[in-house]
């Protein structure tokens, strides 16, 4: 299994590269089925380094972020996006399992375009979130 591998969307309308950063291959899998559904391309990352190597070379249109991941973590990850003159204006919203006040206001101070709490949302709100921040970025 490559590090991190293109996955062809099944739209024919495509909508941009979309890099979905998530140790956990079945949520991976959810938010990758539906996001190539819905006419993005995807690239994958199972940990912050592969995500961190992917953008050497590649800018996506969005970043979907874990944050507790082995290895580089979704902080590093984000700083280090945000410190990145090629990559700064990426957005970035953090996916996680972890709802405490302090994990949610030290991510927006790295510059997190938004949170979601994985256990709060289904597929369809999670699309619908993303579509917001891609309008409010892009238009």
């Amino acid at each position: 299994m490559p590090d991190i591998a293109a996955q062809t969307p099944v739209s024919d309308q495509k909508r941009g590269i979309i890099l979905v950063v998530e140790d956990d291959s079945f949520l991976r899998t959810l938010l990758s089925g539906k996001l190539r559904h819905e006419g993005f391309e995807l690239f994958e990352a199972t940990d912050g380094r592969q995500a961190l190597d992917f953008l050497k070379s590649n800018r996506p249109i969005l970043i979907l972020l874990d944050l507790m991941m082995p290895g580089v973590d979704g902080f590093q990850v984000l700083e280090s996006v945000r410190r990145d003159t090629r990559t700064k204006d990426i957005p970035v919203i953090v996916l996680s399992n972890v709802g405490e006040k302090q994990m949610i206001e030290r991510v927006q101070q790295l510059g997190a375009d938004d949170y979601l709490i994985k256990a709060h949302f289904v597929l369809d709100e999670i699309i619908e979130r993303i579509t917001k921040v891609l309008k409010k970025r892009y238009m």
